[in-house]
Order: C-alpha cells, then sequence, then structure tokens
C-alpha cells in the first residue's frame, strides 16, 4: 500500500488536504476560507521555492495565470470569489504540468455536476437556454448574452477536489497501469 501512495508527490496531498476543507466548508456554509487559500499557496511558493528559482518563478507564472483566468470566469458569474482562489492556489501548488490537467479535470467535473443537478432539479431545459444563450453572441454577431434569471450555483469545491483527485489517480492509479504496460 506504501508503494502505491508513495508516488503521489507532497503537492498533491498539500491540495487534496485543502480540498477536503474547502468541501466541508462550502457545503456548510457556500464560503471557502481565505486563510485556507492563502495558506495553500503559500505552501506551494514555499515547496517550488525548495527546487530554484526558475520552479518558484513557474509556481508564481501559474498562481496569477489561474487568478487572471478565474476572474474572467467569477466576473461572468460562473465561479465564486473562494472556488477562484482555490482553485488558483491548488494550480500553483501542483505546479507544472499538473496544473493543467487539475484545471482540466476541475472544469470537466464542475460540468458534470452541473448537469446532473440540473437534470435532478428539472432545470436542464433551462440551464441548456442560458448556456445557449451565452454562446450565442461567438455564433452570431449582433446578439447579446442573456444572463439566466435564477442561475444553479452549487459548491464548487467539490469539482475542485475531484480534479485534485483525478491528478492523484493519474500518479497512482495510472502510472501503476502503463507501468505494467495495459
Amino acid at each position: 500500500m506504501h508503494a502505491f501512495f508513495g508516488n503521489v508527490p507532497p503537492a498533491i496531498w498539500l491540495v487534496l488536504g485543502a480540498c477536503i476543507v474547502a468541501v466541508l466548508t462550502d457545503l456548510r456554509s457556500r464560503r471557502i476560507p481565505n486563510g485556507l487559500t492563502i495558506a495553500l499557496a503559500l505552501a506551494g511558493l514555499a515547496l517550488h521555492a525548495t527546487q530554484g528559482w526558475a520552479a518558484l518563478g513557474l509556481t508564481v507564472a501559474t498562481l496569477v495565470g489561474a487568478l487572471a483566468v478565474g476572474s474572467v470566469a467569477f466576473g461572468l458569474g460562473w465561479l465564486g470569489g473562494g472556488d477562484v482562489k482555490l482553485l488558483a492556489a491548488g494550480a500553483a501548488t501542483l505546479g507544472f504540468p499538473d496544473a493543467i490537467p487539475f484545471v482540466l479535470y476541475t472544469a470537466l467535473a464542475g460540468g458534470v455536476i452541473a448537469f446532473v443537478l440540473a437534470l435532478g432539479t428539472g432545470r436542464l431545459r433551462s440551464v441548456l437556454a442560458s448556456v445557449a444563450a451565452l454562446l450565442r453572441p461567438f455564433a452570431y454577431k449582433g446578439t447579446s448574452a442573456v444572463a439566466p434569471a435564477n442561475p444553479m450555483m452549487f459548491p464548487y469545491a467539490i469539482a475542485i477536489a475531484s480534479g485534485a483527485v483525478a491528478v492523484a489517480l493519474s500518479h497512482t492509479v495510472a502510472g501503476s497501469t502503463l507501468k505494467l504496460g495495459l
């Protein structure tokens, strides 16, 4: 069992631990504590600082880039502020190249969760109509996006944690499978 978990870098353990706390607080209060995201970002910076200036610079660039993209998502109402900060801190802590699949897995998990919730609450049609309205400006010039009247919100820390778990699994299960030649 130790060999199985021994493949998981310390950065992933830090992100997984922070995600556990974030999911619990997000489910309870729909908030992710700033102290948690700041601590995760600082831990990630400290971890990568031990690997040299280049690693630290890449970590800072990852943090700033994720915050910039997340700020756009926040401005569009797609993510909450705590979600953006947790995602950015997690991406910075994971570092390159794990930050890329982390963000992609998180987005995929968020989409799946939103789809399941929309389906389960009978709001799938209105959610799809809202998505179509948001995409319409890109398909046909001269129209504008219409914000959903009653957007469906869910604790996005669950999606972020799912992204972290997927990255961890890529270092364990997928790595073991690849070594076995499967």
